[in-house]
């Protein structure tokens, strides 16, 4: 007894008609989100579709070209809707897995077909398969759904769960006897089947578009979290770095309060002078002149002073503008002259004689040269002879400085770590200066490299700055004379193993 308002043959017609324009449509709804995975999906519901039409115009047809086309094309719609899946859990089947999964289906259903001509055994043969493939497809969708908490995915399983139990009463029928081999005949298995076909071509397509439209939903979600996270992880970052230059120069405070004290003590002093001449009246306009010079003279060093030390302390954003290296070298010196001197550290510069010039921020450079200068002078707390070596470069479209000590060098398990968040040697220290200084690096589309020279090149640790260039620039070095320290070019270059934090 026919439960369906039409004839089978119309229904599979309407079925085989659904299953290539619902395909159609949602590939076409999903066109921003067009993957692999739903080019195969949408594709395999299109080949099913094109199955089904040819079963609903067997009629028409050669009865033997006809079941062994539409066959053809129900089973590679199947693999390829399996692949999809596969694909949207990252455990893909390799394509020649599917193909040789697919050439030995073919072989037995062309030996039952045509070779034996068993059409009961062929018929059961291919209820089987089917019901294999679409409960793996059922599994598959209750996976995704399962992780990616979609009751779309949950929907399309249990859908294609009805299609394969369908495919599974076919085949209890003809192994009874109850059924036939023709699905066009008006038996209740075929029925069945065309009804879970039918709801499978619209709750599955529908189900499925979802699906995609959820994924792309959550993906939004998480690029807006992933974009404020990184501001915020971007602003606490500044913060920490800005905390690190504070700390710093607290560090180098009695030297900066020395070096200060200088240009002070000296407009003190010249006033003084100005001041008893002044009033005795032994001075003339010469003498009196040349004492106010040198007022305003100290009065513009100590304000240099100052403005060094507000610059590098004041919190800003960063700022990408042309930088020249060699001034960055020069104004950190500054910072820490007076104390490389009281620890009787030389430093030696030997900067271009053109501008290095980079993109970036001279703020977070000055930090970078900041924590290489100081760590350079506390390596050489043993050493007799302490002396810093400096090299401000261009080597082929890079912008390289060169910090070398004369010191012990890095012990192998430091050279391990070096840079890591929290890794030190200092007792007091924080080990997050040279860990900023890498990330400072690293945004600016640099590095920050750690090494020892080789001790017939006289040892030591050697630090490399590495950006890209802005401008061309002369490879030359030139000896440019730094109040306070002596001048000199490297011998030669530095050789070893770069380690690259």
């Amino acid at each position: 007894m026919s439960f369906l308002a039409l004839d089978i043959h119309t229904a599979y017609l309407i079925v085989g008609f659904l299953y290539l324009l619902l395909p159609s449509f949602a590939w076409m709804v999903l066109r921003e989100q067009r993957t692999l995975q739903v080019n195969l999906w949408c594709g395999g519901g299109f080949l099913l579709g094109s199955g089904l039409v040819l079963i609903s115009f067997r009629d028409i047809l050669s009865l033997r070209v006809f079941i062994v086309v539409s066959a053809v094309l129900v089973t590679v719609s199947v693999l390829l809707r399996i692949q999809s899946l596969c694909l949207d859990l990252d455990k893909p089947w390799r394509w020649r897995w599917l193909l040789l999964t697919w050439i030995v289906w073919f072989l037995i259903f062309v030996g039952l077909h045509l070779g034996l001509q068993n059409y009961v055994l062929r018929a059961q043969f291919m209820s089987i398969v089917a019901a294999s493939c679409f409960f793996y497809i059922a599994r598959l969708a209750w996976q995704i759904g399962h992780i990616e908490r979609s009751q779309s995915a949950k929907l399309i399983g249990s859908v294609y769960f009805l299609v394969a139990s369908a495919s599974v009463v076919r085949c209890f029928n003809l192994m009874h006897k109850t059924g036939s081999t023709d699905l066009l005949q008006e038996t209740e298995s075929s029925q069945i089947l065309a009804v879970a076909f039918l709801l499978s071509s619209i709750v599955g397509h529908f189900g499925y578009v979802g699906l995609a439209l959820d994924r792309a939903k959550r993906r939004e979600i998480k690029a807006v979290e992933n974009r404020v996270r990184d501001e915020e992880t971007l602003r606490l970052g500044k913060q920490i770095a800005q905390l690190d230059r504070q700390r710093s120069l607290g560090e180098l405070s009695a030297s900066l309060g020395h070096e200060l004290n200088q240009p002070l003590a000296a407009i003190l002093t010249n006033a003084q002078v100005a001041k008893r001449g002044l009033l005795k009246g032994s001075f003339g306009t010469h003498q009196l002149d040349e004492l106010l010079d040198k007022i305003v003279y100290n009065t513009q060093r100590a304000s240099q002073i100052i403005e060094r030390i507000r610059d590098f302390i004041r919190p800003s954003d960063s700022r990408r503008e042309p930088v020249d290296l060699n001034q960055v070298v020069s104004e950190v010196f500054g910072l820490i002259a007076d104390e490389a001197k009281k620890r009787e550290v030389s430093f030696v510069l030997s900067l271009a004689d053109q501008p290095v010039l980079v993109m970036g921020d001279s703020i977070q450079f000055s930090q970078i040269v900041l924590n290489v200068f100081r760590n350079a002078i506390d390596a050489l707390i043993q050493t007799e002879k302490r002396q810093v070596s400096v090299v401000c470069c261009r080597q082929g479209d890079r912008a390289v400085i060169q910090v070398r000590d004369n010191g012990p060098g890095f012990a192998p398990e430091t050279l391990q770590q070096i840079g890591m968040p929290f890794f030190t040697t200092k007792p007091n220290g924080l080990g997050m200066g040279i860990s900023i200084s890498r990330t400072i690096a690293m945004q600016h589309a640099g590095l920050l490299m750690f090494s020892n020279v080789d001790p017939a090149d006289g040892g030591g640790a050697l630090v490399t700055l590495n950006l890209p260039i802005l401008t061309r620039t002369l490879n030359s070095v030139s000896t440019q004379p730094v109040e306070g320290l002596t001048t000199s070019g490297l011998n030669k270059r530095e050789r070893d193993t770069d380690r690259v934090v």
